[in-house]
């Protein structure tokens, strides 16, 4: 059974309620006074949060962190999430949920460099990753007929068969699921295997420009700026994607269980539109 995602709630609860029910079934000996014993409550502190009775203060939020073994980051989450849950004017809550959107994009597990070769080896990898899960199917013929380029079904069947060796999908109670879906990739393409798959998605960008207004979206500017002050604009670029990875959580959140999800890239790319200074020396 996989771990609870913390990061994945924006309702204390259901969080609560979750950990109670998987820890259960795990361990039968597990109970609400076990539970109270380790987090040093009261035996029916946790029941009667789960049903509503109670709500939780700043102190008891940390207790309960503790006593769910989460790490001081989620216990962070945890108590924010609470205060979110609890707020009682709007305002109160359009400061905790912009906290929660902040840290659940801080969340995404980094992705190594040996694992990014896996991973990024091709396009398409992480694009049937994606279509398993959303479709909620590994038969061959539906995913590619889907995909945008037509690729052979062997490879397709290859490579499910490869990202459930890695890990990356599996399939529990009828239901496809990603280990790697909150993920970074290194922004430092210093490797030719990451350098390789941006490439490719740039050249499905172009072709991409092809499809229907309705269907993509293109921008860009040209401006003029300090060369010295670029490393604070690329920190403010990895800003936006935090907040931009944080928006499409929220909203793919909200509507599981709606039909007509598709799988989307988004892409980032900012560069002098002048030669560097070494190439200007050996134009010279």
């Amino acid at each position: 059974m996989a771990p609870l995602d913390i990061y994945s709630y924006l309702d204390y609860r259901a969080f609560c309620r979750d950990y109670y029910v998987d820890h259960k079934a795990t361990d039968p000996r597990f109970s609400y006074r076990s539970f109270a014993k380790k987090a040093s409550i009261a035996s029916s502190y946790l029941k009667h949060v789960i049903d509503g009775k109670r709500n939780l203060s700043p102190e008891m939020s940390i207790k309960f962190g503790h006593g769910m073994d989460l790490s001081s980051k989620e216990i962070d989450y945890f108590e924010n999430l609470v205060r979110f849950n609890q707020a009682s004017s709007l305002e109160e809550k359009d400061l905790y949920f912009d906290r929660l959107r902040k840290k659940r994009a801080r969340s995404l597990k980094p992705l190594g460099l040996a694992e990014a070769v896996r991973l990024l080896s091709h396009w398409y990898v992480v694009a049937i990753k994606e279509l398993v899960v959303n479709l909620n199917t590994d038969d061959v013929k539906v995913l590619q007929k889907v995909l945008r380029k037509k690729l052979p079904e062997n490879l397709i069947e290859k490579t499910i068969q490869e990202l459930r060796e890695f890990g990356w999908l599996s399939l529990s109670e009828g239901r496809w699921q990603s280990s790697a879906s909150q993920i970074q990739f290194p922004d430092e393409v210093r490797s030719y295997v990451v350098r390789s798959f941006h490439g490719q998605m740039l050249e499905l960008a172009i072709e991409a420009l092809e499809d229907d207004l309705l269907e993509r979206e293109y921008g860009a500017a040209v401006f003029t700026f300090p060369e010295s002050e670029f490393p604070k604009l690329k920190e403010k670029l990895k800003d936006l994607q935090r907040d931009f990875i944080s928006y499409v959580q929220d909203l793919s959140s909200q509507s599981k269980e709606l039909s007509g999800q598709r799988v989307y890239h988004f892409g980032l790319q900012c560069f002098s539109l002048q030669k560097g200074v070494e190439n200007e020396k050996r134009d010279v």
